[in-house]
């Protein structure tokens, strides 16, 4: 009888066990997100036509506008999401988060019409780029420069933007 009590009890520890680390997990996952979800608001993508071209990267930035180094800049809710898929459309770009890391985040869909491109420094990198966008005020999707210049080779919209940015960047050094 001892044994049967020893075994319920190791069960039901082990059980609330994992409702705990389970719900700090989802928690951690949640919060982390809340970037992605202020562009989920104005951008979530529906459905979605075959794009022009679909290449992943090895991860976007959001956060606020300007030179950053992480946390330690004291944008806490700053988060790197680890590989996003990029889509090239003749009207904008998509970006969909890779699984598992997707947890609930919805794809985005980013138009050209409400984007702005700005030069930007990402930790020790200076000639990356922000996406700005409109109605999410005061942060920005920051992409490595090679995955905007390879979408700017399938768009032409894209390609006059990333060289706005770029005459940006040469004022803003001299």
């Amino acid at each position: 009888m001892g044994e049967i009590v020893e075994q319920v009890y190791m069960t039901l520890v082990s059980a609330i066990s994992l409702v705990f680390f389970g719900g700090v997990a989802f928690y951690i996952m949640h919060a982390s997100n809340g970037r992605w979800r202020d562009y989920e608001r104005l951008y979530a993508a529906t459905d979605l036509p075959k794009p022009i071209g679909k290449k992943m990267t090895g991860m976007v930035r959001i956060s606020q506008p300007g030179y950053r180094f992480g946390h330690l800049s004291g944008d806490v809710k700053s988060h790197r999401h680890p590989p996003v898929m990029v889509g090239v459309y003749p009207h904008g770009l998509s970006l969909s988060i890779v699984p598992p890391f997707k947890y609930g985040c919805r794809d985005l869909f980013l138009p050209f019409d409400k984007m702005t491109i700005e030069p930007a420094a990402w930790d020790l990198l200076k000639n990356e780029y922000g996406v700005r966008m409109e109605g999410v005020d005061g942060i920005e999707i920051l992409m490595f420069s090679n995955i905007l210049q390879w979408a700017a080779e399938r768009s032409e919209i894209l390609a006059l933007m990333l060289q706005r940015a770029k005459v940006l960047r040469g004022l803003q050094r001299t």
